[in-house]
Order: structure tokens, then sequence, then C-alpha cells
């Protein structure tokens, strides 16, 4: 049975206590958010390009003696070519209310926690976004950057079908089981050379498809039988060691595939797991006349993100309608993110079990 209020003799006479922060219990994490954006790059110009090479020249030959070469000027290149867009996330407070709450009887700053909640609100938002396929005016997502056509024609500017070199690599679980040899094709199919540099360095998942790979490796864990263990009851007091008996341990809290660790990320679809070589991805930053760059704060919030330090971040400081008693602020992040060689990373999809 619930415990409930107590009788209006003490209600009456009695004040509440309250927790001094926010819980938040509705944000989760959002690896693409702290690995894309926490160091950008500053954007300059309408556009970015980048010059790419897609084909190798033709001109070369084996030869004998004097035969003579073809000495046509053979450089071709192409260009992918990408476009700022942004993201804002409006926050009012009313000045009232504010007032209010700045009293000696205010125990969570409004101000601060309505702002903290704008700003887990769009971190959660553009977690999201980072997956997706670049629809309307969305930043680019890694379901158009990690693509072989499937998704999208065609990725900066060049069509996939004439380019072939621009997609990624991207395979489907057959009858939706994840395997080790999928991940081994799927890791052969993005990397290029023995360099680890041409190589995925990391791979996100959410956190069922990672409980489907380690589940994978459960047959191999070695097996550790520790003396120091014992049998725990009402009596064991609080920190106190136990000894005399037999520990054993089971699940893991972190796991890796040949070398490369698979996190987990709650934004990540469901099925899919992602590997990516972060040394081919970029996100450029374009700062806006009148807003300041912020970092996140969570001073008073607790439960979500408390170690993501977007300092992509911009804000535009609060003003007053004329005739309104509010004051509201935007946050915005505004530039692309964008890989200049998606062919070194990989997906696999469909992923429903083992």
């Amino acid at each position: 049975m619930t415990a409930t209020a107590q009788n209006d003799r003490v209600n009456n006479i009695t004040l509440q206590d309250y927790n001094a922060s926010v819980v938040d219990t509705v944000n989760k994490s959002s690896e693409i958010m702290k690995r894309v954006v926490s160091r950008p790059e500053r954007w300059n110009g309408r556009s970015f390009s980048t010059p790419i090479f897609t084909q190798n020249s033709q001109l070369g030959t084996s030869f004998k003696g004097t035969e003579p070469f073809d000495t046509s000027i053979d450089y071709q290149t192409k260009q992918l070519t990408w476009f700022p867009t942004g993201y804002a996330q409006p926050v009012g407070v009313s000045v009232v209310e504010r007032s209010i709450n700045a009293t000696p009887s205010g125990v969570v700053d409004l101000y601060k926690s309505s702002y903290q909640y704008a700003q887990n609100s769009m971190i959660t938002a553009l977690g999201q976004i980072f997956y997706g396929t670049g629809n309307g005016n969305d930043f680019d997502g890694l379901g158009v950057i990690v693509d072989d056509g499937t998704l999208s024609s065609s990725y900066g500017g060049l069509t996939r079908s004439s380019n072939t070199t621009i997609n990624g690599y991207v395979t489907a679980a057959s009858a939706g089981k994840l395997t080790l040899a999928l991940l081994a094709t799927a890791d052969d199919g993005a990397t290029i050379s023995g360099d680890m540099s041409e190589t995925p360095n990391v791979m996100l998942s959410n956190q069922t498809t990672w409980s489907l790979y380690e589940s994978l490796l459960t047959p191999t864990v070695s097996a550790r039988y520790s003396p120091d263990g014992g049998f725990i009851d009402g009596s064991t007091a609080v920190k106190q060691s136990v000894s005399g008996g037999m520990t054993l341990n089971q699940g893991a809290t972190s796991v890796t595939f040949r070398g490369k660790p698979l996190v987990r990320d709650q934004k990540c679809p469901s099925g899919s797991i992602f590997g990516l070589n972060e040394n081919w991805y970029y996100f450029r930053s374009l700062k806006l006349e009148g807003l300041n760059l912020v970092a996140t704060q969570e001073d008073v919030t607790n439960g979500a993100y408390e170690s993501y330090k977007v300092s992509a971040f911009q804000f535009r400081e609060p003003i007053m309608p004329v005739n309104q008693l509010s004051e509201v602020g935007i946050f915005v992040m505004y530039g692309q993110l964008y890989s200049t060689n998606p062919n070194r990373s990989f997906r696999v999809t469909g992923v429903t079990g083992v």
C-alpha cells in the first residue's frame, strides 16, 4: 500500500520538503551528439566542398623498351558539397512566475530549470536527427551518410549509382540474425587497408542490439571462480566483508569487436549497428551574429547528459516582448554534419535476434 498524506492537523502547520533539483526521467543517452559535435570546426562561406577522386588514371601501361606512352592529361576529380542548416529550441519564462520563484521560498531555480529543460529536449531531438536522412531542413544524419542508395539516391550532390565510391557499406542481417560473421563482413567492407586509420574505430547500436551482441560472446567467456564470496542474508551488516564462499560473475559492461568498442546509444535506430571511421566525420558550425556560444549545463537538473559538453550550441539572450511579461531565449545549432569519405563506414540493418 502506498503511503498517504497526514491529516490536516499536520498538513496545515508543517512545510513540505523538496528536492533541490529536477530529475529528468525522459531523456536518455545521446552518444552521437557527444561524438560528432563536441569539437566543431568553423563554417566559412555559402557552402563547403571537398574534391574527391572516384577513379584512377588509365594511362599506366607495361612496356619493354622504347614504346611510346600516352601522355595525355588524365586528372579527374568531383566535388562533394554541403550547405548549412539549423535547429532552434525556444524557451520562455514568465516574469511573474520567475519573480515568485525568486523569493526565499523558491527551491529550484525556475529560470535555470526552464533553460536546461529546453537544452536537454534539443539534445534529444538532435540525437535522433543525426541518425536520420536529412529530410527537409534537418541536418544530414548517418542514415544518409552511411548508405548505398537504399535510403538516398545521392550524397553531397553526387548520384550514388554513378559514384559508388561514396557509398557506405550496408548489409542486412539474414533472417534477422546477428552473427560474428556478419559483423566481420561489414567491417571488412568498410576497411580499405591494413592501416588502422582506414577502418571503423567505433560501433554504435541501441541497448537491445548491444545485448544481442553480448549474448554472442557468452559461450566464449572464461569462467572465473572467486573463493572470497559468501551467502548474504538479513544478518549481514552494511559494508561487511563476507568470506568463505564462492561468487559467480556474469554479464559485460563493455564489449568490443576486433578491438573496436560497441557503444550503446538509445537514439540509434532499432536493429542497426553503425561502424564509423571518425577520422572522416566533421561538424562545421556557423556562428550566427548576435548569438553567443554556450556550453550545456546541468546544475539544477539531474538524470540526463551530465557528461555531455556540446560546444556547438549558440544562444540568443532572452528578450521581453512588448506586449507580454515574459522572457524568450532561443538555443540554436547551425551548420552541417558530413563525412568526406563515407565508404570507410558500415551499417548492419534488420537485427532482431541471434
